[in-house]
């Protein structure tokens, strides 16, 4: 069977990220000196500016959903790649939402759609006034501060102290980027491709709740997305549409999922 796929445009939801408690996510020491760092943060190579990798952020927001829907965790190897196989045509479903925004849908039976992925999330900088704030402050170390923690043996009760590298809270970072594009395979309409973009809102509201990095668990990551802005653009062979504006909020929380879908799919039904 022929299969093609076709390009009908972009949505691009961009908003800031405010941490209301200290962000760490990691990245790799140059070696382990005495009473050095034990986990510092991921940092640009040009501008030693910590940033947050569209990797963390779309990975987060993927593993959150694929709880919140019960997805399952079992996976074949196919061809050297694993991959979710759904059992059912219930699970089917019940996957297809995520997988339909963050990877290719697997396959079951005839239902099959083989599309690109279209999600695409860009790495945050640092926005340019946090970065003049925290090069003023006097932080422990450039842009970040030192978080001391004490692991406890369980059997012996000995304390090891380490020390944990983190963003302070108050910094914002941004603009953040995620750029779904719509693509529309063999059996799909635009309209439930255009639907499907409420997932990815759904799943922001989830890491509100949740935490972004590393150790959430004890406190850090807890995040705040501000600064609101949603818009599209249409594509044709031969044309590009100017960009239209589908939705703006100082926060995410403030957004109508639903309304702003039905003002996508009224976009690109025209």
């Amino acid at each position: 069977m022929t299969r093609s796929v076709t390009l009908h445009g972009r949505i691009i939801f961009r908003a800031n990220i405010e941490l209301l408690t200290g962000l760490h996510i990691g990245g790799a020491a140059g070696g382990l000196e005495i009473g050095g760092l034990d986990k510092p943060v991921i940092r640009n190579p040009r501008t030693n500016q910590p940033y947050i990798p569209g990797s963390s952020l779309k990975g987060k927001l993927r593993s959150l959903l694929e709880k919140v829907y019960g997805a399952p965790q079992t996976f074949r190897v196919n061809d050297g790649v694993f991959v979710h196989v759904p059992t059912n045509e219930e699970e089917y479903q019940r996957y297809r939402p995520i997988a339909g925004v963050f990877g290719t849908l697997p396959s079951y039976k005839e239902l099959t759609i083989s599309v690109p992925t279209r999600l695409a999330m860009r790495d945050v900088p640092l926005t340019e006034e946090s970065e003049k704030e925290l090069r003023q402050l006097r932080t422990d170390l450039p842009y970040t501060e030192v978080k001391w923690e004490a692991a406890i043996d369980r059997v012996t009760s000995a304390a090891a102290p380490r020390q944990i590298e983190r963003v302070p809270a108050g910094a914002v970072f941004g603009p953040a980027e995620a750029v779904y594009s719509v693509y529309v395979g063999n059996g799909e309409q635009v309209s439930e491709v255009v639907a499907l973009f409420g997932t990815l809102l759904e799943a922001f509201t989830y890491l509100e709740e949740d935490y972004l990095g590393g150790m959430g668990s004890r406190g850090n990551g807890h995040i705040r997305l501000c600064d609101v802005n949603i818009m599209a653009r249409r594509l044709k062979a031969g044309s590009i549409s100017a960009p239209q504006n589908v939705a703006q909020a100082t926060s995410l929380r403030e957004l109508d999922r639903e309304k702003v879908v039905k003002r996508l799919q009224g976009i690109f039904a025209e």
